[in-house]
């Protein structure tokens, strides 16, 4: 679902979709965006396509089935006439079969497809889950015109990628390929309209510690529910509330096991699991709340990644807690605007969240500072401008037609 959509669920995706369409409708491009449902988001006898207008922007959302039917993109193509194609958060949205012939592609890949796929691999403990990623990104390596990348670290991974793929010839010697976007977050702030925690959940008084979204593959929900529980001894007015939950088809594991730590926790009673909430809720637990936390695990997926939801605990001035791991949280704490630890050491979290509780009263101004700081670094219109100048004037790369480089692997049993 993209931001404006009334659901229950919020992804990344349909963050990112909007980060890079709202830009280039404010730009006056004519877009259509051909949103797939992520399975299990959407009522199930929702029609297969629903289609509206905002403006510039033309928005049908389908069922996966008619997303990668050709017949059904051919019409689309042949009644739109587009002069160029994004793929927006690539790693979920890429299908060769979608490419139109001659049209200048721009592949956008949101996070590291194979770093993510690891992250599932080890969570699952199954290492077939690297095959089904595999398949998904070698294509677009190949089909690019220009790449998008969500971190200045994954930006030089990415150009490695291309390199094996043959994509760094010398057609493309003076060409640049890859352009960072980090995720990015909407201008206009919200607004608190509706009490759902102080006096309802928790005590008017209590220092409110909020985890909201869905608990994927990199959380470390054990350095959180350890690093909470540290802080809770020491301080009786901490509680935390979670909105969000399991990731369906994803990962189903990350948040059961969270629960079960919750229920054995001897502070079980200053836990506030509230799972999925309709989205025009959450943005109320954000005012309500202390401060926000981000506990990732130190694992390459998230190096190289981001985090829409803290970008988005800003819109309310919230402060956050988080781990020191994303290219986010180090610009966080360079501008002042949080509380920043170690990962994996839930010592550090304990005394990062005690830290807030002991610094209460400039919590606001570290809010405000957080609100500005990430809107004029990650402001949407910022974040988007090399796709924005790409747009005015849409080009393939001049190794367009060559054919892929065939590589060939000589592996040596040595067992």
């Amino acid at each position: 679902p993209l931001p404006f959509e009334s659901s229950n669920r919020s992804f990344g995706p349909g963050t990112r979709s909007w980060q890079l369409v709202k830009p280039l409708v404010e730009d006056r491009h004519e877009v259509l965006l051909l949103g797939m449902r992520i399975p299990m988001t959407y009522p199930a006898d929702a029609p297969a396509e629903i289609v509206t207008r905002h403006g510039g922007l033309m928005y049908s959302s389908v069922r996966p089935e008619l997303f990668f039917g050709a017949s059904y993109m051919d019409h689309l193509a042949d009644e739109f006439r587009p002069d160029a194609m994004i793929f927006a958060h690539g790693g979920a949205s890429f299908s060769e079969q979608l490419v139109q012939p001659g049209i200048p592609v721009w592949v956008d890949l949101c996070g590291h497809v194979m770093a993510e796929a690891q992250a599932k691999a080890a969570v699952y403990d199954d290492d077939s889950y690297l095959t089904y990623f595999f398949d998904k990104i070698v294509p677009a390596l190949f089909i690019g015109d220009a790449f998008s990348t969500v971190s200045d670290a994954q930006e030089f991974d990415l150009v490695c990628e291309l390199g094996l793929a043959g994509r760094l010839n010398s057609k493309t010697q003076n060409v640049r390929l890859v352009y960072p976007i980090p995720c990015g977050v909407e201008e206009e702030g919200y607004t608190h309209d509706q009490t759902v925690l102080r006096d309802v959940e928790v005590d008017r008084d209590a220092f409110v510690v909020l985890w909201s979204g869905g608990f994927n593959t990199w959380s470390d929900v054990d350095t959180m529910l350890h690093g909470v529980v540290r802080a809770m001894e020491r301080d009786s007015s901490i509680h935390f509330v979670a909105t969000g939950g399991q990731i369906d088809g994803h990962d189903e594991q990350t948040y059961a096991r969270f629960v079960s730590m919750v229920d054995a926790s001897p502070y079980r009673g200053r836990f506030v699991l509230k799972g999925w909430l309709p989205k025009e809720l959450v943005h109320n637990y954000y005012f309500e709340a202390d401060v926000g936390i981000n506990c990732e695990k130190d694992i390459y997926e998230v190096r190289l990644g981001s985090k829409h939801r803290v970008l988005d605990w800003s819109r309310a001035a919230l402060p956050v807690v988080t781990t020191r791991v994303t290219e986010l949280s180090s610009a966080i704490e360079n501008e002042g605007a949080g509380f920043v630890c170690c990962p994996g050491d839930p010592i550090a979290l304990a005394e990062s969240i005690l830290d807030a509780v002991r610094l209460r009263a400039t919590l606001p101004g570290m809010g405000a500072r957080f609100q500005t700081a990430m809107r004029r670094r990650f402001g949407f219109r910022r974040t988007t401008e090399a796709l924005r100048e790409w747009a005015r004037e849409p080009r393939s790369a001049p190794d367009r037609d060559r054919p892929p480089m065939c590589i060939h692997a000589l592996v040596s049993d040595s067992r």
